[in-house]
Order: C-alpha cells, then sequence, then structure tokens
C-alpha cells in the first residue's frame, strides 16, 4: 500500500484521468473530491462490498434457475422462474447520499 501525506486543496493523481483532492480536513473525518470519467465506477468500499455480494448471489441464483427450467418449462411453469428483488447495495447507498462531480 503506498501512503501519502497531503495537506487541504492538495491532489493525487491516479493514472491519467482520476484526482484525489483533499477538501477538506476536521478532527479524525477527511473529505475527498473524486473527479473521474464516467466509466470508472467510485464507490465507498462498503456500497462496493454489498454491491459485489450482490452479484455473486443473483450469478448463483441465475445457476439454480437455469438447472430448473427445464423441469418447470413442462408443466407451463417457466413464467414464475424470473423476477427482481431491489439490491441491498441499492438500500445501502439510498441511506447514505454520496455526490458525485461532473466536469
Amino acid at each position: 500500500m503506498l501512503v501519502l501525506s497531503r495537506q487541504r486543496d492538495e491532489t493525487i493523481m491516479i493514472g491519467d484521468d482520476v484526482e484525489l483532492t483533499i477538501v477538506d480536513i476536521r478532527g479524525d473525518k477527511v473529505r475527498i473530491g473524486i473527479k473521474a470519467p464516467a466509466h470508472v465506477a467510485v464507490h465507498r468500499k462498503e456500497v462496493y462490498d454489498a454491491i459485489r455480494n450482490e452479484n455473486q448471489q443473483a450469478a448463483a441464483f441465475r445457476g439454480e434457475l437455469s438447472a430448473l427450467r427445464p423441469r418447470l418449462a413442462g408443466k407451463g411453469l417457466h413464467q414464475i422462474a424470473g423476477g427482481t428483488v431491489p439490491p441491498a447495495a441499492a438500500k445501502l447507498a439510498a441511506n447514505t447520499p454520496e455526490h458525485r462531480e461532473t466536469a
């Protein structure tokens, strides 16, 4: 892990496209501004972990559905084999708003 020291209004570059700027320091909290292209996903770690977990569960569920479909199709039940569940990551993100700067 690379550890850098920065003061308020100083910036760290990641590659050619991502800028991290120290916006404010108050006690033990640091506010960081992130400027990145739209195709680069920027998430807090806990949101990223929730998204990854949700995706893994969805992939496992799809695998289970694939195994069931041949048996259900003959009984006319293939129409109920889908559906969507609101992801836990969306609930977490909705409760703790993030701000994304667009340049």
